[in-house]
């Protein structure tokens, strides 16, 4: 039972009027209100903590209409070309209607970001923001795994969440592998000892710990990289050595 004056879910978000940039209908979507819910920090893989709420699900903008996708930071900055694109191979297809809820769903979360994940495949996107959308995923099964332990969800759900955040923190791990080779910074919004300490801690995730090591090495050594990095490099990297 809620206390009196306890904030729900509910009280962190609000409905924002969209006009959809590819087919030009207006929709809303549920976000963040800015600056009510007190930011943590982030965890070992830079997912963004918040008292009260998991932002990651809400981070996502769906067109209801057209089906077109994408992270609030991308949203809208399309070519003609790529608007094109989404309305001969997304919107002819897309049918996946949307009840009116006060909150968002994991399961909703999922299937948002993996709509996201289609319009990078059609228009042709960067592969550091595919790989930034897989993290994404990974994000929110992290929070989906701590949401079924928190409510007594069988152990088998709990371990099939674990596999999907694998899954997709190895997608995220091999497409940043992938751009750092063939991007400049920032990747992804990030800047190149960020990418580094990112590619340390999944490796360690993933158990590949020699390619940890190696990406860990690059900021440990590096003169750019400030301390506050280095120290979250060293702690990632002490869990090689306590396993």
């Amino acid at each position: 039972m809620e206390g009196i004056g306890q904030k729900t879910e509910a009280d962190y978000i609000f409905d924002k009027t969209i006009k959809c940039d590819v087919c030009g209908k207006e929709f809303k979507t549920k976000q963040v209100r800015t600056g009510r819910a007190r930011f943590i920090g982030t965890d070992d893989i830079l997912k963004p903590m918040y008292e009260g709420i998991d932002t990651c699900k809400y981070d996502i903008i769906l067109c209801p209409h057209c089906g077109y996708a994408a992270s609030q930071r991308n949203y809208g900055h399309l070519t003609a070309k790529q608007r094109k694109a989404i309305r001969e191979n997304v919107e002819p297809r897309f049918k996946a209607k949307e009840n009116d809820t006060d909150t968002y769903s994991y399961e909703r979360a999922v299937r948002r970001c993996k709509m996201a994940m289609l319009t990078e495949m059609v228009t042709g996107g960067k592969i550091s923001e595919s790989a930034y959308l897989c993290l994404k995923l990974a994000w929110i099964y992290r929070g989906e795994i701590e949401e079924a332990q928190n409510t007594g969800e069988t152990d088998e759900r709990i371990q099939m969440y674990h596999k999907y955040e694998n899954e997709y923190l190895e997608d995220a791990y091999n497409g940043f592998k992938q751009a750092v080779a063939t991007e400049y910074p920032p990747i992804a919004g990030m800047d190149e000892m960020t990418i580094n300490y990112l590619l340390t801690s999944i490796a360690v995730n993933l158990g590949r710990n020699d390619e940890a090591k190696q990406f860990g090495s690059a900021i440990l050594t590096s003169r750019m990289a400030n301390a506050k990095i280095k120290d979250k490099t060293r702690t990632v990297l002490e869990a090689i050595k306590n396993n």
